[in-house]
């Protein structure tokens, strides 16, 4: 990662101004906001006061179209103030971490990509992402973004009426990078939940999964490994080819430094990692100045967490087949 006094000179002279006048923009869409809600307030307020003295609903139901008109006005205006926020801001502290990477805010990480990582058994539904960065650190090719993967089950009731209900199957950071070894087969490295919930009946339920996944549960040397993760493989040869003891403790050290829930799998010569996060990790919070260094130092863990793979993982070394 750059260091602190590359980042305060980097934050001078590239942001503070940009992040001056986003700030000023900030604070009066803000301010149009706090007066809609009041003004919506008083006149709910009244339309009650009305409706309880015996008169009509009628201010009601106007004040819950006006509240209607000010939300889509208010998600317009939010909307676009992202916009204008992101790509001078987010494109920059990308560039920041490494001057290859190019930061395209309304694309995702490819579908297939996703489908070829095997990480998610769901048939995916609906797809959809943004917050793309893309380029190569040092000699590795990366590509990652936020990623929203959902199946659907359909149910009838019982007076013959459809529901069509989304479940989430993965949302959060999904990375995609070029592994220093070259190999065939599946290797997944998943969160170990079984194990850490149900101790020894954990290992039984292990071996339950792999039939369901059509691959073979790998046991591994590592005991500390082996409490945060299970590992499945198509060949065990290849697995342990892939999951040295140096790389075991590199994922280990990624987990730890993610502080969320990780899973990694190693397919057509690539090593894909997703880090659930459960909310947008590059939206401005306009309740909050943008202008504080905090505030950017947030936008920048974040990012570094998807750049940070070639640099926890040792992708640059290359010292087997691959070049």
């Amino acid at each position: 990662m750059r260091s602190e006094e590359d980042f305060e000179r980097f934050y001078q002279a590239e942001l503070l101004g940009v992040l001056r006048d986003l700030e000023e923009r900030r604070q009066t869409l803000w301010a149009r906001f706090k007066v809609g809600a009041w003004v919506l307030i008083a006149l709910l307020i009244m339309a009650l006061a009305v409706w309880g003295a015996g008169g009509t609903p009628v201010l009601l139901l106007v004040v819950a179209v006006a509240a209607l008109v000010a939300a889509a006005v208010w998600w317009t205006l939010a909307s676009d103030f992202t916009k204008q926020f992101k790509r001078p801001v987010i494109g920059a502290i990308a560039r920041f971490l490494d001057p290859s990477l190019v930061y395209e805010p309304e694309r995702c990480v490819p579908e297939q990509d996703f489908v070829d990582s095997k990480l998610f058994p769901h048939t995916v539904d609906r797809y959809a992402g943004e917050d793309y960065v893309a380029g190569r650190v040092g000699g590795t090719a990366i590509r990652f973004s936020e990623v929203h993967a959902q199946y659907k089950t359909t149910h009838t009731d019982n007076k013959g009426r459809t529901q069509t209900t989304w479940h989430t199957i993965f949302r959060g950071l999904f990375i995609v990078a070029d592994f220093n070894k070259e190999f065939r087969g599946v290797t997944l490295v998943l969160p170990d939940v079984a194990e850490k919930a149900f101790g020894w009946l954990g290992q039984v339920i292990q071996g339950w999964t792999d039939v369901f996944r059509g691959l073979e549960l790998v046991k591994l040397e590592d005991p500390e490994f082996e409490r945060e993760f299970v590992v499945y493989a198509d060949d065990q040869v290849g697995a342990r080819y892939i999951l040295t003891p140096a790389l075991m403790q590199r994922l280990l050290e990624f987990k730890r430094e993610a502080g969320r829930q990780v899973f990694f799998s190693f397919a057509r010569s690539n090593v894909y990692a997703a880090v659930t996060t459960g909310t947008d990790l590059f939206e401005p919070r306009l309740t909050a100045p943008l202008s504080d260094p905090a505030v950017v130092r947030r936008y920048l863990r974040q990012l570094h967490l998807g750049v940070g793979v070639v640099e926890d993982l040792d992708l640059n070394t290359r010292i087997w087949t691959k070049e």
